[in-house]
């Protein structure tokens, strides 16, 4: 083997190391931050025909259905200002690549608000969103340490984007 090749061999097996290092370090600090958010409720939300759905009609239907989750269970004044329920939204392909899909974390501002969020977030899907299946709302107040990794599966490369970022809302932390 050449001196060149085996350098350039080398160079390509620190990139590949590199970049699972650093792929396996964002899974590993990203549950991590997903536990400490101590989301109440965890959803899945699946269409008839996931292979039918691209990344565009996926990306519009999480606005859609999480805004009308939003105007129903958050007052108008405070919707307008831009309060929305916090939560942390995944759109992801399947162990294949091809069947769309959503995840998501999610939490009111008060555990009275639970079983509303549990079943509008349920019942909003199938009303809302064309080519809708189900979707399922588990308990996560429990299990926030179960599921904290479960949406970093598909985080195959540096370059991946499960994590929609424009559905994702967080409120501040306060410090005392």
């Amino acid at each position: 083997m050449s001196t060149k090749l085996a350098h350039s061999y080398l160079s390509a097996m620190n990139n590949t190391y590199f970049e699972h290092y650093t792929r396996e370090h964002i899974k590993a600090e990203g549950s991590r931050w997903i536990a400490q958010q101590q989301f109440w409720l965890f959803g899945t939300a699946r269409y008839y025909d996931g292979i039918q759905i691209n990344r565009e009609q996926a990306e519009r239907d999480c606005r859609h259905y999480f805004n009308t989750i939003d105007r129903q269970l958050i007052r108008r004044r405070d919707y307008n200002e831009g309060t929305r329920l916090q939560r942390l939204v995944f759109i992801e392909t399947g162990i294949n690549r091809v069947n769309t899909h959503i995840h998501f974390y999610i939490k009111g501002t008060h555990l009275k608000q639970y079983r509303h969020i549990k079943h509008t977030a349920e019942t909003n899907w199938q009303q809302h969103i064309h080519k809708a299946s189900d979707c399922v709302v588990l308990d996560n107040i429990d299990l926030i340490h179960e599921r904290k990794g479960y949406c970093w599966k598909e985080f195959d490369s540096i370059r991946s984007e499960t994590l929609y970022l424009p559905c994702c809302h967080l409120n501040p932390q306060r410090y005392t």
